[in-house]
């Protein structure tokens, strides 16, 4: 894919672009660090310290919904700028904070904006987009999320080296000349224009409206279910770096490994699939998403060195390149114009999944070991594909034309 592809969208679509690759880098070289942080920085237990570092997951899990209806409701200028400007702020004040309850509180912040900034820019580039070129743009979003994790914790490592509050504050700073500059392109591009558009749907937009339009939209709750199994598959990379360091000889250095290899064929993919993946069925690239991510598990499982867990991760990551754009496309197929934001900030609701995974992973590999385990993942990974497929069968049935639904005016 060249490079003229990649930037020939809507100028502010372009931006998020650069912004999420550079938003990824910049808070992958400092929030990894945490515990490390706060360890030396505070007198806070480890129970603690892993206390508050999942408060920030536990936000994201309801925040995205939150976030997302409130730019269906206020607009998505507000809410993504806003969320940019309170998570500059919380970098910093990560700089500064020295009590534990300080550190809870901008932890949980930064967990809630991170949450109300990635489903509105999700729904802005959709507004900006022609249907038929999104799978490519949440692709070439994929491709620079990733790219930006890949850099990010080397370039924090270095930083962490000097001093550990560094890393912080550069995240800080650049969120800051990010906000700043996306609040005056999107002002120049005639955002407002699109705005004042939409304007007519938001009177009706409310949260109890909103929560109506999704626990009677039956393909919404079939997408949400597949993808929390797909979260809880997926995050079994947690319960795969603990019998990594285990079982094989430097596996802590392996594991670091695998990551890279991880984040490279992210990035390397995502140009190869992209368009290609524009022809075919998001369900169709789900369902062998599954089936590779299920595959991938399996060749962890039964790996006897370095070089058969090295392709096991090229299997299990060709499944994720595969699943996460293709998820994004069936929810904007059936999300309503004037609920877009809510029904990508619905998707927070997936990270239940990721969140509940690495504890029922690790205490199953000491029970049952790793290949019981990788069996029951690769058979909910097909299960998740089962509810995509249900879901898309209501969908076509339903004939969705995407209008406003008219329940929501009452």
């Amino acid at each position: 894919m060249a490079l003229r592809s990649i930037f020939k969208f809507h100028p502010i679509v372009n931006t998020l672009f650069i912004g999420v690759m550079m938003s990824r880098m910049a808070t992958s070289m400092s929030i990894p660090f945490l515990a490390i942080y706060l360890s030396l920085r505070t007198e806070m237990s480890p129970a603690t310290i892993g206390f508050t570092i999942g408060l920030s997951s536990l936000a994201s899990t309801v925040a995205g919904f939150v976030g997302g209806t409130m730019s269906d409701r206020f607009g998505r200028k507000r809410v993504m700028l806003a969320s940019l400007y309170i998570a500059s702020a919380v970098s910093f004040g990560f700089v500064f904070a020295h009590s534990a309850w300080l550190f809870m509180l901008l932890s949980f912040v930064n967990g809630a904006s991170r949450s109300f900034f990635e489903p509105v820019s999700q729904a802005l580039m959709g507004d900006l987009t022609p249907q038929e070129q999104r799978y490519r743009v949440f692709s070439i979003r994929y491709m620079a999320a990733n790219t930006g994790f890949a850099v990010g914790p080397m370039i924090g490592a270095m930083l962490g080296l000097v001093a550990g509050s560094t890393p912080f504050l550069v995240t800080g700073i650049f969120n800051l000349i990010y906000a700043v500059v996306l609040h005056l392109l999107v002002n120049h591009f005639g955002i407002n224009e699109l705005e004042s558009s939409q304007a007519s749907h938001r009177e009706n937009v409310t949260f109890r409206s909103a929560i109506r339009v999704l626990v009677h939209d039956r393909a919404m709750l079939c997408y949400l279910i597949g993808g929390t199994l797909m979260q809880f598959g997926y995050s079994q990379m947690s319960t795969l770096s603990d019998y990594t360091a285990h079982h094989f000889e430097d596996g802590v250095n392996l594991y670091a490994w695998l990551m890279t290899v991880n984040a490279v064929i992210c990035v390397v993919l995502q140009f190869l699939v992209s368009k290609w993946g524009e022809t075919r069925s998001p369900l169709a690239l789900v369902a062998l998403g599954n089936i590779l991510y299920a595959l991938g598990g399996l060749g962890f499982a039964l790996a006897v060195g370095p070089v058969t867990m090295m392709l096991a991760m090229v299997v299990f990551t060709c499944g994720e390149v595969l699943c996460f754009p293709a998820n994004s496309i069936l929810i904007d197929r059936i999300a309503p114009d004037g609920l877009r934001g809510t029904y990508y900030g619905a998707q927070s609701f997936r990270d239940i999944g990721r969140f509940v995974g690495p504890s029922f992973g690790l205490s199953m590999l000491g029970l049952i070991g790793i290949l019981p385990l990788f069996l029951i993942i690769g058979a909910l990974f097909l299960v998740s594909t089962v509810s995509y497929r249900t879901g898309e069968r209501i969908e076509r049935r339903s004939a969705r034309q995407q209008p406003l639904p008219s329940h929501l005016h009452g």
